[in-house]
């Protein structure tokens, strides 16, 4: 997969880009990137915090009616509560995983760009000596 193809698409698929389109096309790269990590941080963030308010709503009609509960109506109660927390744990283990690895990902595409010979060609023809 070219992670710069849509970018350089956008300027018309240079053969050579200028220092400042490289610089550019660099930027709005790993911008993107930061976007969409910041995206699926707050979707996950998101639905934990669903699945745990379903919960507590859930545990609060539990306590204003259980005197009055079947015993099934408690079996399902239970059960209930037993698969929320399994998806509110799951949840939580994917936001601390996602916080683990959005910083690496983010350094790693950082390299990528750094070493791609589309951007670095731009940024050495501009240099003292270089030539466009």
């Amino acid at each position: 997969m070219d992670y710069l193809a849509s970018f350089l698409a956008r300027l018309g698929n240079p053969e050579r880009l200028t220092r400042a389109q490289a610089q550019q096309v660099r930027e709005d790269c790993l911008s993107d990137l930061k976007h969409r990590l910041i995206e699926q941080a707050n979707l996950i963030q998101a639905r934990f915090e669903k699945e745990t308010q379903e919960l507590q709503k859930k545990q609060q009609w539990y306590q204003e009616n259980q005197t009055s509960m079947t015993q099934e109506v408690q079996d399902t109660y239970t059960e209930y509560c037993s698969e929320a927390m399994f998806r509110i744990q799951i949840l939580e283990a994917r936001l601390t995983r996602h916080k683990e690895l959005a910083p690496r990902k983010y350094l790693a595409l950082e390299d990528r760009l750094n070493k791609d010979p589309r951007l670095c060609e731009g940024l050495i023809s501009l240099q003292p000596g270089g030539h466009q």
